[in-house]
């Protein structure tokens, strides 16, 4: 386990390298996401069994918490975001940090750049709903090799209501009301239309994304709230980080599916 002062001393040098870049929100976010260190995100990825694997897609890496995480358990992880900024910060981090077993690159999650079957197991948390999702899932299931573990997590419409009403961490460069509004908007246009452009967040009821997996080959369908899915109960008991209902409307869920 990397030591926790050790990655706040990382942290501390990513953002000063990077303090022009980094939004307020952002920054925020960044602190908040590494405040207690990794053991939260490594005790998740041994509930779900994502460990002793050759290789893993960690999809929208973002700031890196989670590709750091899945690189103490897994011989090789490699991260992809589609945002400059963040995987500057994030292989300022790796470096500071020694870290030899992540590669990063810059790419979309629905036209990744690895070949065919690549990968033992592929994560994706926190992203799908940022991107045309159905294609990104075609992409996910394309680098994942038969018999390959795939977990991915998602907004539904709770969420977005919750965001609504409560605002959320609400900052001067983040507006959760707006963000709210948007997804309605956006939701409909991609459903109805197939329309997506970046930027948009959508909103994904549980039974789309188990329809999709089903479509793409997948089996061994677990659906749960988000941080409930506890499959090795050998490990610590995963910690939830959102509510799976909100307002009595579905909120923030996990899916693990294995590609045939």
């Amino acid at each position: 386990m990397i030591n926790k002062s050790i990655l706040d001393a990382a942290l501390k040098h990513a953002i000063s390298n990077h303090k022009a870049r980094i939004g307020y929100n952002d920054e925020l976010f960044l602190k908040r996401i590494y405040r207690q260190g990794l053991s939260k995100y490594v005790d998740r990825l041994k509930a779900i069994g994502f460990t002793n694997q050759k290789s893993v897609l960690d999809a929208g890496c973002g700031y890196g918490q989670w590709s750091l995480a899945l690189a103490q358990e897994n011989k090789l992880v490699n991260g992809c975001d589609t945002s400059p900024l963040r995987l500057d910060v994030f292989k300022d981090i790796t470096k500071e940090l020694a870290v030899a077993n992540i590669e990063i690159c810059l790419s979309s999650l629905d036209n990744l750049p690895y070949s065919d079957e690549s990968f033992d197991a592929v994560f994706c948390y926190g992203v799908i709903f940022l991107t045309p999702w159905r294609q990104s899932l075609r992409e996910l299931t394309r680098v994942l090799k038969p018999g390959g573990s795939l977990y991915v997590n998602a907004n539904s419409l709770g969420w977005y209501v919750f965001l609504w009403k409560e605002e959320h961490n609400k900052a001067n460069d983040y507006d959760p009301r707006m963000i709210a509004a948007n997804s309605f908007k956006d939701t409909l246009s991609y459903d109805r239309y197939g329309h997506f452009k970046p930027g948009m967040s959508i909103s994904i009821e549980p039974q789309q994304m188990e329809i999709e997996l089903l479509q793409l080959g997948h089996t061994d369908i677990k659906i749960a709230d988000e941080g409930c899915l506890y499959l090795d109960t050998n490990n610590i008991k995963p910690q939830s980080f959102f509510k799976g209902e909100y307002y009595g409307l579905a909120g923030v869920y996990e899916i693990i599916s294995k590609k045939l």
